[in-house]
């Protein structure tokens, strides 16, 4: 026979089982949530994500080579037209000064032969002269005399400079060249007909000069120099 304690025992911890389940069972459904919540959170994109997102990043892409070749086709356009202009705009200033400084001054060559002070020379040249170099030119002494021809060889023109103007064979000269050109033609401005002429050397320094240029792409360039006498 059962005492009342012992009873009571047993009631009680039957109790606490009876209470202690759903508690568990409570747990066990909060662990079940949250570790479905966590799966959510480390989830990434989608295989539909990834596609719009290849696709927006292609339709850039293409965006940008398309604006990178239009400008490297301008470029290549404009390159050798600046490069052109740049050429034309030194001989100009070349010849300026030349011209500016040019004098009646006869030499004699390499060979001794006499040579007039302006003339438009031999073989290649267009254009021979005698030109003064004034003080502040860098040339250690206050004021020297140069000899200056300019060459039309091969579509291209060429300066050519002598410091000294009665020269020898062993007489060093600079040569530069300036720019290519179709054609270049000199005339000079006779008084006589008050009329442009072809240039031939005859006739002694004119009043002034008519240097034109056929340019690839320009056409015909004109400029026209006074020379001093």
């Amino acid at each position: 026979m059962k005492t009342p304690v012992v009873g009571r025992a047993v009631r009680a911890i039957a109790f606490k089982a009876r209470t202690a389940r759903p508690t568990r069972n409570f747990q066990a459904v909060n662990e079940k949530n949250l570790s479905r919540q966590h799966c959510k959170k480390q989830q990434g994109f989608t295989l539909l994500e990834i596609l719009i997102a290849l696709a927006i990043f292609a339709v850039m892409s293409m965006m940008a080579y398309a604006g990178l070749a239009a400008v490297l086709k301008a470029r290549a356009a404009t390159e050798p037209r600046s490069q052109q202009m740049a050429q034309l705009q030194t001989t100009l200033y070349l010849l300026n000064e030349d011209l500016s400084q040019a004098i009646n001054r006869p030499i004699r060559d390499e060979f001794g032969s006499p040579e007039p002070a302006f003339s438009s020379g031999r073989g290649n040249e267009i254009l021979v002269f005698t030109r003064s170099v004034p003080i502040g030119a860098g040339n250690g002494s206050a004021n020297s005399l140069h000899r200056v021809s300019y060459r039309f060889e091969k579509g291209a023109l060429y300066r050519q400079v002598w410091s000294l103007p009665d020269r020898t064979q062993q007489t060093q000269y600079r040569r530069r060249k300036l720019m290519t050109a179709e054609q270049v033609n000199i005339n000079f401005y006779s008084k006589e007909s008050q009329t442009w002429l072809p240039f031939n050397g005859s006739g002694g320094s004119p009043e002034a000069l008519e240097v034109s240029f056929k340019l690839a792409g320009l056409g015909s360039v004109q400029r026209l120099f006074l020379l001093h006498q």
